[in-house]
């Protein structure tokens, strides 16, 4: 038997769910989506069918992992030739479903870290993120999987089992700027470290708004708290053990309880940055 070997896969699951994993002749091998390229112009096209092979990287196909310069095969029409365009030269683009409508949104992001003494630094990576909050400040996210392979052989769908969701990485983007930066560093070992960059983020994101600054001031002392800090650990791990056991209730093949477990414990994560930004809005209305 091979060596067990372990990789991470970065899953987005949204699109397993628009984009059916099961070949089907009668589907056509495009889907719409609506370009916004980088002079402002938009265009309705056909990109290749996306499924999931192998829990790919997704986000190569759209120029992530730091290559923004590759090219996207797409057509204009189910029967026109296909043609090709370069990544770099868009900036979010909208899946959308059988009847045009919007299913997910994603855009280019150019992707800002805090250094150890808490600068604000370009990191010279830029990705394609879906957005999941539509705000002054803006959200957007993944969600990351663990996978096991047990083949040698190239990776593809069938190699991969006990696949596990791991954590979500997520980044903001003020409306008004043209960065965006993440809050969670996961190869940051530091928790004081993490703490601070985690409020600093929000600070970036968030401009000049005393009122705001003063929340999260308040919210990085309350962060010390071991009460605090103890109470959302506890509240989140027993949210995954219900959504987990939610799962084998449901009847679901292994790829669907995957998609499922991971949108819902995704959207669980989301919501507490969601719930910040909120307070942003709530006290910085201009």
């Amino acid at each position: 038997m091979p060596m067990k070997k372990y990789i991470v896969a970065i899953l987005v699951f949204f699109t397993t769910i628009i984009y059916s994993q099961k070949t089907d002749k009668k589907n056509s091998e495009y889907a719409p989506v609506e370009i916004t390229k980088s002079d402002g112009t938009k265009m309705r096209v056909l990109f290749k069918r996306i499924t999931l092979p192998g829990l790919s990287n997704f986000k190569q196909i759209f120029g992530g992992n730091q290559n923004t310069n590759v090219k996207i095969e797409y057509k204009t029409s189910e029967n026109g030739s296909i043609e090709k365009m370069n990544s770099k030269d868009i900036v979010s683009l909208k899946f959308l479903d059988k009847n045009e409508d919007e299913v997910r949104a994603y855009e280019r992001l150019s992707i800002r870290m805090f250094d150890r003494n808490n600068v604000l630094k370009d990191t010279k990576q830029v990705l394609y993120m879906p957005q999941v909050y539509d705000g002054k400040i803006s959200i957007y996210g993944e969600a990351n999987f663990i996978c096991q392979n047990i083949s040698r052989a190239p990776s593809n769908r069938n190699n991969f089992i006990n696949c596990e969701y791991a954590y979500s990485t997520f980044y903001l983007k003020n409306n008004d700027e043209n960065f965006a930066v993440t809050p969670l560093d996961i190869k940051l070992f530091n928790v004081k470290r993490s703490y601070d960059n985690f409020v600093n983020a929000f600070k970036a994101a968030g401009k000049e708004c005393p009122e705001f600054t003063k929340y999260l001031e308040a919210f990085r002392k309350k962060m010390d708290d071991k009460e605090f800090e103890k109470k959302i650990r506890e509240d989140a791990i027993s949210y995954r053990k219900e959504v987990k056991k939610k799962s084998r209730e449901l009847d679901l093949s292994k790829e669907e309880r995957l998609n499922y477990v991971g949108e819902k414990l995704f959207f669980y994560e989301a919501q507490f940055y969601i719930g910040i930004v909120k307070e942003y809005e709530k006290n910085c209305p201009n």
